[in-house]
């Protein structure tokens, strides 16, 4: 079998996937295809993934021609997916987008209206701290209602991107780091961000998800950036309930593509009526 090199390149543009390793377990089993992104000193744990990706944005000169990723350990075992498979889907594209994603969780992008709520659902207080946050930057996205799918929906910042993408990236992370640190920032916001809410049977800030919803929020309101979204349906979905409603959420999400690009009400309550039915069948 066939080892992928850790960097390839396709017609014109170069991939970089890196492992972010938090340990010397982890250094030691960076997968065939990626680099290691080390970590291993953990110096904000608060915030998660974010720091490291943050660190390499800063201290490194991206190379316009090159697409960039940066994954968890756990990327292989939510999505299924290795290195090779990413770097064919991605060469494939002859459109050459900024920015490819490779969500996990049908379920949890199909019933839900949006990223948002499907955030606040597991992580109460999400959708007023990041309704507070993008007012505070000046932003007219109404987080309740704008309706996200398959193709801006980015769980677990699993995203390879351009240059162009990863600093408006960076500049917007750098909005939520003041938010959420800086002395003279909102103190209403700062202390939502700060609030430890439920991740599992763990607590954490509730900062580190309003960060995972960056790259969506990102694409919502930049227009010119173009992404293109692995077909969610072909990876893992969560282990919550929700996952067993396969055929609803393949509908659930065609409604939600037909109302962006309609704006169609009939398309938003049909699928109001689906996904409140799927909802009413976990009761």
């Amino acid at each position: 079998m066939a080892i992928s090199p850790p960097v390839t390149r396709t017609a014109t543009r170069q991939i970089e996937l890196r492992q972010i390793c938090y340990s010397p377990q982890t250094l030691a089993s960076v997968p065939d295809g990626m680099l290691a992104l080390d970590y291993q000193d953990n110096a904000r744990p608060d915030w998660r993934e974010y720091w490291p990706i943050r660190q390499f944005l800063l201290n490194n000169v991206l190379a316009e021609d090159t697409l960039y990723g940066f994954f968890s350990p756990k990327f292989g075992y939510k999505t299924g997916l290795d290195s090779a498979k990413v770097h064919t889907f991605i060469s494939q594209d002859h459109a050459h987008h900024d920015a490819y994603f490779f969500s996990p969780f049908w379920d949890l992008s199909s019933f839900f209206v949006n990223i948002f709520e499907q955030g606040d659902f597991f992580h109460p207080g999400l959708t007023k701290a990041s309704q507070l946050f993008v007012d505070s930057i000046g932003w007219s996205t109404n987080v309740k209602f704008h309706v996200t799918h398959s193709q801006n929906t980015v769980f677990c910042n699993y995203i390879v991107a351009n240059k162009a993408f990863w600093l408006k990236w960076l500049a917007l992370s750098e909005r939520l780091f003041f938010a959420a640190e800086h002395p003279d920032a909102d103190p209403v916001l700062q202390a939502l961000l700060k609030d430890d809410t439920t991740y599992g049977e763990q607590r954490l800030p509730l900062k580190v998800f309003l960060l995972e919803r960056l790259a969506s929020l990102l694409l919502m309101n930049e227009t010119k950036l173009k992404a293109k979204g692995y077909d969610c349906f072909q990876l893992s979905p969560s282990i919550t309930p929700l996952n067993q409603f396969f055929n609803e959420a393949v509908q659930c999400n065609a409604l939600k593509l037909a109302y962006d690009q309609s704006a169609s009400p009939f398309n938003l309550h049909a699928f109001m009526n689906l996904r409140n039915q799927v909802f009413q069948q976990l009761h």
